[in-house]
């Protein structure tokens, strides 16, 4: 009996060792320290907790990204990490922080921003979702002021450069924060391309420019870059761009079939009026329309009118008078 007593205890005293351990170790990792004094951190979409360990570790706000692994792992909450921005000043232990980064106080909405949203729109949307007033956000994105602080060049308003994409946004994020997580996104993207405009005479403002009004004006992307031919070919000609796109711009209101007098209302982006491309982006493109506005099919084109047999596609033509009949059988079709 004592020699099972005694087995019963040499069996006990490991477990209870490695019992204290574990416990011993949560407390110590979970409480270590957290100081730093660059606190601002942003969690990228998809990262996961390796990720974020080694860039914390990186940035000195912890000491190293294995005790930030393990203390995630054994609070259960490795798989809970919420992307967004976030503010340790005031953490002191790896605790609060893996607490901070995956508490339901922290929920970052998903917005996606779609290819040619122009900024009134994004300010609609984001306003709905109560992540932004939509007339302080509009108004700052014509703030020129603010917009210099951006380092996106000399340009009097952010149409073009707000990069349509899918955004995780808090509610505790400012507008400027929001305005300028886009323009950030904008400069990743797009500044990394190696764009050839010069060749066509355009600097990379007109290149935004003439981007936007191919996103405003082809519902199929495939179309995109032979649409791009015909508006090159009007520049080269010195035509009218006769852009509808433009014309929706400066008309309030969503996006309506257009009347003969909306193409006299006089502002400098009517291209039916004023030759050359309009003084500034008229939406945020995407960059299927930037790379088409480079890259044109060679063609003769130098009209097209919506495709009434194919939705979303339109019909391309060398001279006025079959554009003239395309249209003719468009109106008819309409009718």
């Amino acid at each position: 009996m004592n020699i099972k007593n005694t087995d019963y205890k040499l069996i006990l005293l490991p477990i209870s060792i490695l019992i204290i351990s574990i416990i011993l170790m949560y407390f110590s990792i979970t409480r270590s320290q957290v100081s730093c004094t660059e606190c601002k951190f942003e969690i990228k979409k998809n990262e996961n907790a390796y990720k974020v360990a080694y860039r914390l570790f990186d940035m000195n706000i912890i000491t190293d990204p294995y005790s930030f692994i393990l203390a995630s792992k054994l609070l259960f909450l490795d798989k809970l990490i919420k992307p967004g921005k976030y503010d340790f000043s005031k953490t002191n232990n790896m605790k609060n922080l893996l607490l901070m980064i995956t508490s339901s106080n922290y929920d970052y909405i998903s917005v996606t921003i779609p290819e040619g949203w122009g900024i009134n729109q994004i300010a609609q949307k984001l306003n709905q979702n109560k992540l932004a007033d939509s007339s302080i956000f509009s108004s700052l994105c014509r703030n020129v002021d603010f917009i210099n602080m951006l380092d996106i060049g000399k340009i009097k308003h952010l149409e073009g450069f707000l990069y349509p994409e899918t955004y995780f946004i808090s509610s505790n994020q400012t507008e400027k924060e929001i305005i300028t997580m886009m323009v950030s996104q904008f400069k990743k993207i797009v500044n990394l391309k190696e764009f050839d405009y010069q060749k066509y005479g355009f600097n990379f403002y007109e290149l935004m420019i003439l981007a936007s009004i191919i996103q405003g004006e082809a519902k199929d992307i495939n179309e995109m870059t032979t649409i791009s031919s015909v508006f090159h070919n009007r520049l080269n000609k010195k035509m009218f761009l006769d852009a509808n796109a433009t014309i929706q711009y400066i008309i309030p209101g969503k996006n309506r079939r257009l009347r003969n007098k909306d193409l006299e209302v006089n502002s400098p982006y009517n291209t039916y009026k004023f030759k050359g491309l309009p003084p500034g982006p008229i939406n945020n493109p995407g960059m299927d329309a930037i790379m088409a506005a480079i890259n044109p099919i060679d063609s003769d084109y130098i009209y097209f009118v919506k495709d009434p047999d194919n939705f979303g596609k339109h019909i391309f033509n060398k001279t006025f008078k079959g554009h003239e009949l395309a249209g003719k059988k468009y109106l008819k079709d309409l009718r």
